[in-house]
């Protein structure tokens, strides 16, 4: 079925449960990751209830936090941006990880990462294009101008990353 039209229209009609599959898959890669390191570093989950201010999960190790906006491809997806919203890209500890995936198991074959340091905003993004809408359109047909959003290119992304490289990217 994975070759399938049908299948296809699933992966992009249920992205949402696909995502959330994905970052459950990050987020035990990620524990276990460090969990082989050190057993006793303390790392905290939170989810994000509401999709308001750009990021999906949190992700706390020792002192450190990580605000993440999670976004996926699946290897064969030829995504060339990623839209982020500008108020988040300013966030201290906010980054945005890519997950790719197998299309027909949706197995993390590694991730894509932009970010700064821990402590730090994200690089600048403002001067990125103008993220259009992917749905809504305005009365005169033409897709809607996001204005407090940038597309972010995958050339500035780091990777492809491994469990262990991501970790290291997000807390060192």
């Amino acid at each position: 079925m994975t070759d399938s039209a049908a299948y296809r229209k699933a992966l992009a009609e249920r992205s949402s449960y696909v995502e959330n599959v994905l970052i459950h898959r990050m987020v035990a890669a990620l524990a276990g990751e460090l969990w082989r390191r050190d057993p006793t570093a303390p790392f905290n989950i939170f989810n994000s209830e509401v999709d308001d201010s750009g990021f999906d999960l949190v992700l706390a190790c020792a002192e450190k936090h990580r605000y993440i906006q999670v976004k996926q491809v699946h290897l064969n997806g030829g995504a060339a941006k990623f839209s982020v919203r500008l108020e988040f890209t300013r966030l201290p500890g906010s980054c945005v990880v890519v997950i790719v995936h197998t299309e027909s198991e949706l197995k993390i074959d590694h991730f894509l990462f932009f970010g700064a340091s821990a402590s730090e905003p994200m690089p600048n993004v403002e001067t990125e294009r103008v993220s259009v809408s992917p749905i809504k359109r305005g009365e005169d047909g033409k897709k809607r101008i996001r204005p407090h959003y940038r597309d972010i290119p995958r050339k500035r992304f780091s990777g492809p990353l491994s469990t262990a490289q991501l970790l290291d990217a997000l807390f060192t």
